[in-house]
């Protein structure tokens, strides 16, 4: 796939009101509960004066957990466009309803082990979430289980590894700028609380989706390129 962003960027501008209806039924219930779980556990957990409390373990988890989960939807939804099934938005609803659950304990089971990295060095947690974030998409692609496309990710990530963190890199703190001068510009017509809540989760309907996708167009395009290696080493070999 040539120009992945710029092909993220069209699909995003021509199914946004398709892609509105993801966010709406699935993305946006997902941040609500992370949201409301969060303070939950901020409000009963004690800090013991520690400069990270398990409240904010517990919310990294979470974070790294529905953001794994979330990509899923978009990911069918984009493939299904891409290879022009009929009613791509039913499909994807119907898909992530029958196998929603096995992409949620891959990302539970991969939440675990991204908090840990970011905890003991925050560079293995950036290569790890690196690798995980591709593997639904290639699962979604492939139509395998999501364990199974591990293998394929990490290959990927070895090829393409420092292009992968930049792009995680840019997004997020593409995404930390953007939330920080929308807070400033809400705080300057209200302190609400719930104010600035409803901006943080608008600007989370945004940035999600649009990442997503441009990591799927990414993906594709890697995927492809390392096929075509693959097939000319192959090809190679024989030759000799």
């Amino acid at each position: 796939m040539e120009r992945p962003i710029r092909s993220a960027l069209t699909f995003f501008g021509q199914k946004y009101e398709l892609i509105l209806l993801l966010v709406l039924f699935i993305q946006l219930p997902i941040i609500l509960l992370q949201f409301f779980a969060s303070n939950y556990i901020l409000a009963a957990t004690p800090t013991f004066g520690a400069l990270f409390s398990i409240a904010d373990v517990y919310n990294a988890y979470m974070v790294f957990v529905l953001f794994l989960f979330a990509l899923v939807p978009f990911a069918y939804f984009w493939h299904f466009e891409a290879i022009g099934k009929e009613k791509p938005l039913r499909l994807t609803f119907f898909q992530f309803a029958l196998k929603g659950f096995h992409f949620f304990l891959f990302a539970a089971a991969a939440g675990a082990l991204i908090t840990i990295g970011f905890g003991l060095f925050i560079l293995p947690g950036i290569l790890l979430l690196a690798i995980f974030s591709m593997a639904p998409i290639i699962a979604v692609m492939e139509n395998q289980s999501v364990w199974s496309s591990l293998k394929e990710s990490t290959r990927i990530f070895k090829a393409q590894h420092w292009k992968i963190v930049l792009l995680i890199a840019v997004f997020g703190f593409a995404e930390m700028i953007g939330a920080y001068v929308l807070q400033l510009m809400v705080m300057g017509i209200t302190t609400s609380f719930l104010a600035i809540v409803v901006c943080h989760v608008f600007l989370n309907t945004i940035f999600l989706p649009l990442f997503y996708l441009i990591l799927a167009s990414f993906t594709a395009k890697w995927k492809e390129e390392l096929s075509l290696l693959t097939i000319e080493n192959d090809s190679f070999l024989v030759s000799k």
